[in-house]
């Protein structure tokens, strides 16, 4: 999925990410500060999207763990 323009959209399944940033909080207080994201989550982002949008919780709960097969 190529980034829609929308920075509240996950740009891997187009649902809703929850960022804080993006509802005006603090980036502190994200959902995301307590993950860790793996470099094949962030390989599934299309390049034209990486950098202007956050994934969403359900796309980061679906990776693999390093080293995982």
């Amino acid at each position: 999925m190529a980034f829609s323009g929308d920075d509240s959209r996950c740009p891997i399944c187009g649902e809703k990410n929850n960022c804080a940033s993006v509802q005006g909080r603090e980036i502190e207080k994200c959902w995301c500060m307590q993950k860790v994201f793996t470099s094949d989550l962030f390989k599934q982002i299309p390049l034209e999207s990486r950098g202007k949008a956050c994934v969403c919780v359900k796309c980061a709960g679906r990776q693999k763990k390093e080293g995982e097969d």
